[in-house]
């Protein structure tokens, strides 16, 4: 792992940022897991700042903007107007231009990211947003175990498995202190699940095996995501608007577009950098207790009144989070079989 020190003992499990600190063994000697360790707390917390701020920022957008694909449009257009405004103006200089093989793997990449918004908005309309809550708590469940198979990562530990857990109870708890399950198609809701668990793990599979810089990751990404995004809109009819005689470009519409623009560029940054530093199950819990830190924030500012017990449920939902704990490469396991086995050429078979 590049977070310890070569002949450093590692433990069974990598901590993180939101973890309990007292789980950190590294090398106190060491300044470069220091260093890598800092830097996965920075990365953490600023995703976590342009997640939510993102959300707050989005709801007053569609709000002046009645077009949800146009806003997305629009931010990525933003991000890849800046990344090349960047590299032009020498603030970065390691942009790739596109090339036919990765925008192929991409290509993935952009498709499950509509899949995820098409599937959520059909969900969302014959779902309440408690139940999609608590289908989106259970992802990092299914990732961790889509972790093991597909990408090498070891299984989470026995405490891991139990805050994952207990995050999933703690939604259900709050789900069933409010409005309750309401599901009047499973289809949408499975699928909307299944794309979330697909998404995460794909693009942590790109980012393993491609070797690109993180503003050439973001602006692959971004331009690759404006057609599929475009059909879309055109399908669902998105742009009528454009058309509305009673529709204005008002001064506070254009502020709202253009900071969720802003803050768009950031998280595209902040998504690509944090998904490099860990696991992709610890990406799909990080984004899970962001939601739920916003679902409890919204209880506190909004007219929406929660019960003692639902605010305790959130509540325990994030303090389960700062349990979890990141997962070793499982060639750890391997090179311990290979060892039992015997020696180097046991090591290269379980390789």
């Amino acid at each position: 792992s590049p977070l310890w020190p070569v002949n450093a003992k590692e433990p069974d499990s990598e901590p993180l940022l939101l973890v309990d600190p007292t789980t950190l063994t590294m090398d106190p000697n060491s300044k470069k897991a220091g260093s890598s360790t800092f830097e996965m707390q920075m990365a953490i917390a600023a995703y976590c700042f342009c997640s939510a701020t993102l959300l707050v920022i989005n709801k007053v957008a569609v709000t002046t903007v009645p077009s949800s694909s146009f806003v997305l449009i629009a931010q990525f257009v933003a991000s890849v107007v800046a990344v090349q405004g960047f590299n032009a103006m020498g603030v970065i200089s390691d942009v790739e231009g596109l090339n036919i093989p990765k925008i192929r793997l991409f290509c993935g990449i952009s498709l499950l990211f509509c899949a995820c918004l098409w599937t959520n908005v059909k969900a969302l309309e014959y779902c309440n947003v408690e139940t999609v809550i608590v289908f989106r708590s259970m992802s990092p469940i299914a990732v961790a175990i889509a972790d093991y198979l597909f990408l090498g990562q070891a299984l989470p530990s026995g405490r891991s498995w139990l805050a994952l857990l207990t995050i999933v109870l703690g939604a259900v708890l709050y789900v069933m202190t409010d409005d309750g399950f309401v599901i009047d198609a499973y289809m949408w809701v499975f699928m909307y699940f299944f794309s979330i668990v697909a998404e995460m793990v794909y693009v942590k599979y790109v980012v393993e095996s491609v070797e690109m810089t993180t503003w050439s990751r973001v602006y692959y990404n971004n331009v690759l995501s404006i057609p599929p995004t475009l059909c879309l809109g055109l399908f669902f009819g998105e742009f009528n608007f454009l058309q509305d005689a009673n529709f204005a470009w008002t001064v506070h519409a254009v502020g709202a577009l253009f900071m969720s623009c802003v803050v768009g560029v950031g998280i595209s940054y902040a998504g690509f950098n944090l998904r490099k530093q860990v696991t992709a199950t610890t990406f799909t819990l990080v984004g899970v207790l962001c939601k739920i830190a916003s679902v409890l924030l919204n209880v506190f500012i909004w007219d929406k009144h929660a019960s003692t017990t639902g605010i305790t449920a959130l509540v325990v939902c994030i303090m389960a989070g700062t349990f979890y704990q990141q997962s070793k490469k499982s060639e750890a396991r391997g090179e311990d079989a290979g060892g039992e086995a015997g020696g180097e050429a046991g090591r290269d078979e379980m390789r």
